[in-house]
This record gives structure tokens, sequence and C-alpha cells, in this order.
């Protein structure tokens, strides 16, 4: 069989790829980013895509929705398992990261067994996948916290900062922490929701209260809680476009 891997983590394409050529499959290229994906695809035309969810502004499903040729696609993603269970019903199969051979040679063997009749109602189930995902990511923020996953409303937080190699995520009935790093949490908001205002600080703008500006010209954020959030000087035209 014939593969293509989009992967935004270049280390992790290259692991994936050694993985996948010693189950026997011919990788035709490697894309990192959604755009990339699609002309690869559609070029390559591989029989199967092994393909991230999360690929930054665009994610995988966006890649799904736009590609003309139809390949076979095995899901691979850092979600927690809690978290992907929610897709797999429908899913021709995902694979979590870390990925693991044997887990790797299962999604293969179970693309390879497919039947006539599951082959032909394939895509039907991965718009229903994809479905659920939006749903998903457009309402809730699944994280770990802990030894529990927490579902938030993502209208519950207020800001996420970044604090002694943890995220925080401050919400109005207090602060919890997880492991997962900001930029990972920063990929599963959504982004018309969220905005990057500093290294350290993803804010919810809906819950910016005023824009504060010092007699130097720097910027900071008072949010519905009362916090002051410090605005990058490189991220200030972030702030502008809110304004228009």
């Amino acid at each position: 069989m014939t593969c293509v891997i989009v992967e935004d983590e270049k280390l992790l394409a290259m692991l994936l790829e050694k993985m996948i050529k010693e189950e026997g499959l011919e990788v035709l290229g490697i894309a990192k980013d959604a755009e990339e994906a699609i002309r690869v695809i559609d070029e390559k035309k591989p029989e199967v895509v092994f393909l991230d969810i999360n690929l930054g502004e665009r994610d995988g499903f966006y890649v799904l929705q736009h590609i003309n040729h139809k390949p076979y696609v095995i899901f691979t993603t850092a979600y927690s398992e809690y978290a992907v269970k929610a897709f797999e019903e429908n899913a021709v199969d995902y694979l979590l990261k870390p990925i693991k051979k044997e887990r790797l040679r299962e999604a293969i063997e179970r693309v390879r067994k497919l039947s006539t009749f599951e082959r032909a109602n394939l895509y039907d189930n991965i718009q229903r996948v994809m479905d659920l995902a939006q749903r998903l990511k457009a309402d809730k923020f699944i994280v770990e916290i802990g030894d529990e996953i927490v579902f938030l409303s993502v209208d519950e937080i207020i800001f996420l900062t970044s604090e002694e190699g943890e995220t925080v995520v401050v919400t109005k009935d207090g602060k919890m922490k997880t492991k997962i790093p900001l930029k990972d949490c920063e990929l599963k908001l959504p982004y018309e929701k969220f905005l990057r205002v500093h290294k350290s600080y993803i804010v919810n703008v809906e819950k910016i209260r005023k824009i504060i500006r010092n007699y130097f010209g720097s910027l900071a954020l008072e949010l519905s809680n009362g916090d002051i959030i410090p605005v990058g000087r490189h991220y200030k035209d972030s702030i502008k476009k809110l304004l228009e």
C-alpha cells in the first residue's frame, strides 16, 4: 500500500515514516500543514493517509473537506484517549501519540481488511467524525488535570498562562493546572474565541474588559475577573485586529 503522512512536527513525522516503512508501506510524501497536505494527497493519490488532527490554524478535518482524492484515513492525535473515544465508533482508526509499533500495525491491518461495503461507506463515516469533532472543538476544552479528564466549556475559560513548565487554566471559579504545554492547549481551543497576546498568555477575547496603554506605549488587558494581562510587543497587531 502507498501512503502520505501529514504531521507538523518534523521529528514525529520522521519517526512515523520509519515505522510505516517497517510495516511494508511505501511513503509517497510528508506534509507539514493543511494546504501542503491537500496538494500532496491530490497529486500523489495515496491509498492511505496518516492524518494529524492538530495542524495549527487549519486542522486535519479541513484537509478532508478539501481533497478531491479519497484515501483511507488513519487519524493521529495527541488528544487524551478519553476524548478520542468520541471518534472511535465512526473513524477508520486513530493512533494516540506517542504512537506505538503494535498499535500502528493494528491500524494498518484494519485498513487492509476493510470489506467492499465498508469501503463504500468510508467517507460517510468520516463525515460523521468531522461533524462530531467540530462540535467538540467548538464547545469543549478537554484537558487532563492530574488523574482526571476535565471537560470545560470554552466559555468558562478566562485565560491560560504558562507557569513553571505547566499550563494554568483560569476560570471564574478558580485555577487548575495541567502538564499539557500552552502551545498544545492553543491548538485545542477555537481560534475565533481565543487569542495569543503574549508568549505566556492566551485570553478568551469575550472576557476582555479593557485595553490599557501606559506612557511608554506598552499594552495590557484587564479581564472579567480583574486580572491584568501583559501584551507582548510582538502581539500588538493581534490586539489592533480586535479594534477593526
